[in-house]
């Protein structure tokens, strides 16, 4: 359901009208033909010059303005996002990562396990990045974990994990609490 409404107004051309209503959205998805509607996602229309698919996928890795601008990047995507893959924003990460020598100087990605589209699923989806990112510009600490904790609509309300910059990743360290952040460690 996530995606009903940004599928038939966003990312086909031309957009498709659907109600709002739960039911109205899960018709368009069952109803949804990957062999005759799938095209409308490339398809370009008056007065859309531009395919759903070429905005979306735009996989820019020229920062290097950004990056001699002094600019500081912090990106996070949950490993559970329906909409976009985390394995496409790792790619385009490591493109990065070959173009700017040490890319790790202004830009860090974390993954968020279980994490869907921004926010929710069974995940520890309560961070803050943003406070991460000013630490960064401000005081020039890069962040190399972002604490993270799970809300109360989770499955595990009150879980911490520690977030990694990536390619690290928290692995438990067999002894303590399995829900404290404090016994895992960046591997």
């Amino acid at each position: 359901m996530l995606g009903a409404g940004a599928l038939a107004s966003i990312f086909t051309t031309p957009p498709t009208a659907v109600s709002a209503t739960p039911q109205a959205l899960l018709d368009y998805l069952m109803a949804f033909d990957f062999d005759h509607d799938a095209p409308k996602i490339y398809a370009t229309h008056a007065p859309f010059p531009h395919s759903a698919w070429a905005d979306i996928s735009s996989r820019s890795t020229n920062l290097a303005a950004f990056h001699a601008h002094g600019g500081k990047l912090v990106i996070y995507q949950g490993t559970a996002d329906p909409v976009f893959s985390l394995l496409d924003t790792v790619s385009w990460f490591e493109d990065v990562e070959h173009r700017i020598t040490n890319a790790q100087s202004f830009a860090r990605l974390f993954a968020v396990p279980g994490m869907s589209h921004c926010n929710g699923g069974p995940a520890t989806d309560q961070f803050d990045a943003l406070g991460a990112l000013t630490q960064w510009v401000e005081h020039g600490q890069p962040p190399e974990q972002i604490p993270a904790s799970a809300g109360r609509t989770s499955p595990w309300p009150g879980r911490t994990r520690p977030l990694c910059a990536y390619p690290k990743v928290a692995r438990y360290t067999g002894t303590g609490d399995i829900e404290k952040a404090e016994n895992f460690q960046r591997h």
